[in-house]
């Protein structure tokens, strides 16, 4: 099975994406910036990642980091960003950067599942 990683701050939110999609993948799960690295070296197939991963500093974007690490380290692993809040210059900025998708919270899990299913061309 292919392994997705979620990364969020909201456990919550990541328990939720967990449940729908572990019928169909191995889902590892990371809350901050540290953690996604760690079980990104432990090899995946694809990463979802919020935008923010502090819900108190408005300022944060160690989501945005996670990716240019991403793209920096492992080119080939295609990432999904998210974010709940409606800054359209975070989205833009996510795809210059790299991402393939940006889908807004809350996430249509129809459009999750067609995304994730046609970046790992199943």
């Amino acid at each position: 099975m292919k392994k997705i990683l979620i990364v969020d701050d909201i456990e919550e939110y990541l328990n939720s994406l967990e449940r729908v999609l572990s019928d169909e993948y191995i889902v590892l799960k990371a809350r901050n910036l540290n953690e996604a690295k760690e079980k990104t070296k432990e090899g995946i197939d694809i990463a979802i990642v919020d935008i923010r991963l502090s819900e108190t500093d408005m300022e944060n974007k160690d989501g945005l980091i996670y990716l240019e690490w991403v793209k920096m380290n492992y080119p080939e692993i295609p990432v999904i960003m998210m974010s709940a809040y409606r800054e359209f210059d975070l989205a833009v900025e996510a795809l210059n950067l790299g991402a393939k998708y940006f889908l807004k919270k809350p996430i249509s899990i129809k459009e999750l599942k067609g995304t994730i299913k046609t970046l790992l061309k199943e």
